[in-house]
C-alpha cells in the first residue's frame, strides 16, 4: 500500500525532529498531538506512532505535486519542529536544507519562512 500524503508529511516532521539523533520530550509531545489530530487509517496511525520510537529519515517521496502554499506550510512546520526543544543543531540545519530542496522551495522563500520562526539560524 502506498503511503498517504498525510503520513508522508508526518514522516517528514519526524525526520526533522530526529535530525539531531534525539527525540526530545517536547518534540515527542508535538508529534503525538500531530498524530492524534491527523486523519489517518488505523494502520497509518500505528506506523506514525513508530516514528516516536526510532530515528526516521526523510521519506523518498516526491512532494512537488503539492501546491506552493502546502509546501511552504510543511517547511514552516518543519522549522518549528526543529526548534521546539530550544536547540537548533547543525544536523537540523542540514535536514531543513534537504527538505527545502525536496519541496522545491526557493532560497528567498525559505529565508522568509525561517525568519518567522525564532531560534532557526540561517
Amino acid at each position: 500500500m502506498a503511503e498517504s500524503q498525510i503520513l508522508s508529511v508526518i514522516r517528514v516532521w519526524a525526520a526533522v525532529a530526529w535530525a539531531d539523533g534525539v527525540l526530545a520530550e517536547s518534540e515527542a509531545d508535538g508529534m503525538r498531538k500531530l498524530i492524534r489530530a491527523a486523519d489517518l487509517a488505523v494502520e497509518e496511525r500505528v506506523a506514525a506512532a513508530c516514528y516516536l520510537d526510532e530515528k526516521v529519515d526523510l521519506p523518498d517521496v516526491y512532494l512537488q505535486n503539492l501546491n506552493p502554499e502546502a509546501r511552504r506550510g510543511i517547511y514552516r512546520a518543519a522549522c518549528r519542529m526543529a526548534v521546539v526543544d530550544h536547540v537548533f543543531a547543525h544536523s537540523e540545519r542540514k535536514m531543513l536544507d534537504k527538505l527545502q530542496t525536496l519541496l522545491g522551495i526557493p532560497g528567498e522563500i525559505a529565508v522568509e519562512i525561517e525568519a518567522d520562526v525564532p531560534g532557526v539560524e540561517v
